[in-house]
């Protein structure tokens, strides 16, 4: 699997674990982002990935921060760790969302 691959792998298995916990199911997600429900499924099974804008929508309508999807699996709390941020990189990671922000929004 290449570096491209494991993202999208990575970016779909967190996609689902902040949909579920928030309680979208893919059909409301796909309504809410004008997308298709097959969509949202394929990227969540890392078959495709999404758009720099297609990524910020899903993190606005979720109510997350964009760097939540990319956190790494570290084990069976997943969920509660991408949910609650690791403690030890809150940080360093709210100051380059800002920093990203601060460059793209200007």
């Amino acid at each position: 699997m290449n570096s491209t691959d494991a993202l999208k792998m990575l970016f779909g298995e967190n996609l689902r674990t902040i949909r579920v916990s928030s309680k979208f199911s893919q059909l409301k997600l796909a309504m809410k982002a004008n997308l298709t429900p097959n969509f949202i499924n394929d990227i969540e099974q890392g078959r495709k990935g999404a758009s720099f804008g297609t990524i910020a929508k899903l993190a606005d309508i979720l109510a997350v921060d964009v760097y939540k999807f990319f956190l790494p699996i570290k084990n069976k709390n997943h969920e509660e760790e991408i949910l609650l941020g690791y403690p030890d990189h809150v940080e360093t990671l709210l100051k380059a969302v800002a920093d990203f922000k601060t460059h793209y929004n200007s």
